[in-house]
């Protein structure tokens, strides 16, 4: 199977121990994950304020005087009674302090006139944390959170939210992360120049092996995407179909995920006659001139389908105008949910592949979290394909704090009383099959940093205008 690949023409770190404090005595069964019946707890703390995102306060540099928290539960489970103390920078003997990043859409609208349609999630973070707390916190531990909100243009929103959450507050972790151009860079700030936790994100392999301090994801990375698309084809009898294959690189960054599809598709005795990375994605009248070259190409190759890596809706809408020539497969079906509203023109004749999260109220793995994002928002919260235009979107707000919550609720549990950086990353390596809110499959292990597993194969229906489920979710891991 040859393959001819084508070529473009043209800080300190903070504090790791607090000091030495009284310790809390805790008898406490393990914690109850947010997706979980809520168990009847007796707590001896108030849940934190969390009216506004910045109203809680520090955690106390002085140790309070000895308490006993007892969290019962309804089921004949026995007590662990363990010694809570002050074990990291923001770890008490009562509390763990964790920051939240979240965009503010209200200000993006307003800055570039945009119409998104997305509430404040702050709420529903709060809210989720005081189930946690209502059901006896942490092992024990409350959970405290602050609140920093960033344009996700550029970094100088996100340097500043980064700063302040870990020199000011100093915050144990950080859920949700960056997102957007510009400033999805500044995670490494959390990560590797402050030496804090996140749970968040989608970390590529070389920013996981810069990171000073464990880096999570509740959703599957972009890198491992790659090979799980090509797994989900095989797994669900597609991948012969359409082959042979060309695949076309957005930009040079996805390099090295295309190196790990092409492995993988000859491993299925596939063939991939040409690989090709752009240089133009962005530039319309370069991509057209780029792809009337490469398709060119893909005819004397024989080739099928046109396997896309990346966000490119130049080459998107080059391709579907041939009229079915080309198959259309595109890596991340996540990042083109907005066809549902507004789908490039011509797609008629040409069959779209792709891989999706076809989310549903009637998934029995959201537990409590639907009923807590119903009370919050006032109303009962719809994925994006079931709201009207214009209506407003609680759904996104729901998913990343029921997901980001609950992952660093198990982790942290999973890593005992004494939590601290090295105990947390300990725990993540050790957890293996999870059960994570809107995931059929989850897992981490020792170099498993994203926990999703599960993909549902998507095709474009033209007369629904919209992707429709070819595939039950299934279980890309391997």
């Amino acid at each position: 199977m040859s393959t001819t690949t084508v070529a473009p023409t043209t800080a300190v770190p903070a504090n790791t121990m607090a000091p030495s404090s009284t310790t809390v005595a805790a008898t406490t069964t393990s914690a109850v994950p947010t997706t979980a019946t809520p168990t009847t707890v007796a707590p001896t703390t108030v849940a934190p304020t969390t009216a506004t995102s910045t109203t809680v306060p520090p955690a106390t540099t002085t140790a309070p005087t000895s308490t006993t928290v007892a969290a019962t539960t309804t089921s004949p489970v026995p007590t662990t009674t363990f010694v809570l103390e002050d074990t990291f920078r923001g770890v008490t003997s009562e509390a763990i302090k964790i920051g939240l990043t979240v965009i503010d859409f209200e200000s993006l609208n307003r800055i570039f006139h945009l119409s998104l349609t997305y509430d404040n999630w702050i709420p529903v973070f709060e809210a989720v944390v005081a189930d946690i707390n209502s059901r006896g916190g942490i092992l024990g531990r409350r959970v405290d959170l602050v609140s920093r909100s960033f344009l996700p243009v550029g970094s100088v929103t996100a340097d500043a939210a980064c700063t302040e959450l870990t020199e000011d507050e100093q915050v144990f972790a950080v859920v949700n992360g960056f997102a957007g151009p510009g400033a999805e860079d500044v995670n490494e700030c959390f990560t590797d120049l402050h030496e804090t936790v996140l749970v968040g994100g989608h970390p590529t392999p070389e920013q996981i092996n810069r990171a000073r301090a464990p880096w999570i994801a509740y959703d599957m990375s972009l890198t491992r995407r790659g090979v799980a698309f090509v797994n989900l084809l095989r797994k669900t009898g597609w991948l012969d179909d359409l082959g042979p294959y060309l695949i076309l690189g957005a930009n040079p960054e996805y390099q090295p995920i295309i190196d790990d599809m092409v492995t993988a598709l000859e491993a299925a005795d596939e063939t991939v006659s040409v690989v090709a990375i752009s240089d133009y994605t962005g530039d319309e009248a370069a991509t057209i001139f780029f792809l009337d070259v490469l398709t060119e190409r893909a005819r004397v190759e024989g080739v099928e389908s046109f396997l896309v890596v990346g966000e490119d809706p130049y080459t998107y809408e080059y391709l579907v105008r041939l009229g079915g020539e080309f198959n259309l497969l595109i890596h991340n079906g996540d990042s083109i949910s907005s066809w549902s509203q507004d789908p490039p023109p011509n797609l008629e004749s040409t069959l779209v592949i792709t891989n999706m999260d076809f989310s549903s109220r009637d998934d029995p793995t959201w537990g409590r979290c639907l009923q807590i994002a119903d009370a919050v928002a006032g109303t009962t919260v719809r994925p994006p394909t079931d709201l009207t235009d214009g209506e407003t979107n609680h759904w996104a707000g729901m998913v990343n704090a029921c997901q980001s919550l609950n992952l660093f609720e198990m982790v942290a549990s999973a890593a005992g009383p004494h939590l601290t950086n090295e105990s947390f990353a300990g725990a993540a390596a050790s957890l293996g099959p999870i059960d994570l809110p809107g995931y059929a499959f989850a897992s981490l292990g020792p170099d498993k940093h994203d926990a999703r597993d599960s993909l549902t194969l998507a095709r474009w229906n033209n007369e629904e205008m919209d992707f429709e489920a070819i595939s039950e979710p299934t279980d890309v891991s391997d």
